[in-house]
């Protein structure tokens, strides 16, 4: 005699996903992480240079006046970018994309953010008009999980973050040289002090992915490896040294954090991506 045995599923509702990422959207350009908040009060403590001092305690005052007036902390709220966690026993009624979709399209008109996204890149660059399509990557996970991690990435520290691929025998010092020339190359482009992320291993496509997904560890938390730990503090202090400092006017304090993911790669590869972060470095993380 055949024997089913059933699954207890988790149900879960496009309103709810829509109403969950309306939220996070709202909050993540309206407010920084408390830890990131922190860490831009103390650089302006810290910091000697005069000039690079005022704008550290004017990047402070900005925070506030986002939080008290509802406004963004940026005039560029970026592309709308879903980080997903979806365990396997989790059911919906309507694909992700198109609640997350509609979501951004909520969003990004009701708290009447700006609309970055053009809709072809290179022939006809014409505004969306929504700030969609957003860029999501899903995970499945075990269980009935679901949380969801947003990121409005802006466009100029997108535009100097890198990937290369290293050969194996560049190991360790390989790695730490592409993050600073990277570093150098971005300059007060990228409007610092930033918050970096850098990914190690995996492929070509997906190392691009770990490197902003390591963005969203909480500032002041290490690595779990000891080796990985290490070599995050290595490189933030080699950073400071280029004195790019704060929106690359001078000074002591460039970076936040540097935080590290590394994923299995092949036998003959060395991906590095350095994915930059600037001082608003906005997220917001929520779980249904």
């Amino acid at each position: 005699m055949l024997q089913v045995n059933f699954v207890s599923m988790k149900y879960l509702s496009a309103k709810k996903i829509i109403t969950l990422a309306e939220q996070l959207i709202k909050e993540a350009n309206f407010l920084l992480p408390p830890k990131t908040v922190q860490k831009l009060q103390e650089f302006a403590v810290a910091e000697t240079d005069t000039t690079a001092k005022t704008v550290l305690m004017d990047l402070v005052k900005n925070t506030q006046i986002a939080q008290q007036n509802k406004l963004p902390l940026c005039q560029d709220t970026g592309t709308a970018v879903f980080f997903v966690e979806i365990g396997h026993l989790v059911t919906l009624d309507e694909p992700l994309m198109v609640s997350l979709t509609q979501a951004v399209k909520n969003s990004y008109k009701s708290n009447y953010l700006r609309a970055s996204i053009v809709g072809d890149p290179l022939f006809d660059r014409k505004n969306t008009g929504d700030n969609c399509p957003p860029v999501v990557h899903i995970k499945q996970i075990v269980g009935e999980g679901f949380r969801l991690r947003f990121l409005p990435k802006g466009g100029g520290a997108e535009n100097k973050s890198i990937v290369k691929m290293l050969r194996p025998v560049d190991g360790r010092q390989g790695v730490i040289k592409t993050v600073i020339e990277a570093a150098q190359a971005a300059g007060g482009a990228s409007c610092p002090p930033w918050l970096v992320g850098v990914g190690i291993g995996g492929s070509f496509d997906s190392v691009a992915e770990i490197a902003k997904e390591a963005l969203f560890r909480p500032i002041g938390e290490r690595h779990e490896q000891k080796e990985y730990a290490e070599l995050e503090t290595e490189i933030a202090a080699k950073i400071e040294d280029l004195h790019i400092g704060a929106l690359g006017l001078g000074g002591n304090k460039t970076v936040l954090a540097v935080h590290i993911l590394a994923r299995p790669t092949h036998i003959a590869s060395l991906p590095v991506a350095v994915n930059f972060q600037c001082h608003s470095a906005r997220m917001a993380t929520g779980e249904l």
